[in-house]
């Protein structure tokens, strides 16, 4: 399967506080809802209802430690994929939120120093079982790390039982 759509960059440190701020941490754990207000706390456009969904991103690129620094709520997680986002690609992630990902099915994909390559709205096309990603915008490719095996064609399987 072959994914592709618009990038959301931040070049930078993006913490879990400030992607689900405080009033919603306390939320139902619903993916429609927790996108209502994901990344509102990270910049001041994306603070309004849907403000960061309306933008239809389906990637993010990040740097260091993405969604660290603060809770581990699923929220984030949960809220990223009722925005759309198909795929996280960063240098690195709080590992508390890379599991989350894990048991939820939201690619986490380390990507080194890839948020300095790319731009918010560029065209992104991912190969997840190769790892490799193409900036179509700027003509650019990236080797990233490959799904694991386990993880099925797209993104990680959540089995009802709890076993993965």
């Amino acid at each position: 399967m072959i994914i592709r759509g618009k990038a959301w960059v931040t070049k930078t440190y993006v913490m879990s506080y400030e992607m689900v701020i405080q009033k919603f941490w306390t939320s139902p754990i619903d993916k429609e809802e927790n996108a209502k207000w994901i990344m509102a706390g990270v910049d001041e456009a994306f603070n309004r209802e849907n403000g960061f969904k309306d933008h239809g991103y389906t990637f993010i690129v990040a740097g260091h430690n993405f969604a660290g620094g603060g809770k581990s709520i699923e929220h984030c997680i949960t809220g990223l994929m009722g925005a759309g986002i198909k795929a996280v690609f960063a240098t690195s992630f709080a590992r508390l939120q890379f599991r989350n990902a894990i048991n939820y099915g939201m690619s986490f994909v380390t990507a080194r120093d890839m948020n300095l390559a790319c731009e918010t709205g560029d065209e992104l096309e991912y190969h997840p079982e190769t790892g490799m990603v193409y900036n179509l915008t700027k003509n650019l490719q990236f080797q990233c790390v490959p799904v694991a095996p386990f993880c099925g064609r797209s993104r990680c399987i959540r089995r009802s039982d709890g076993i993965y």
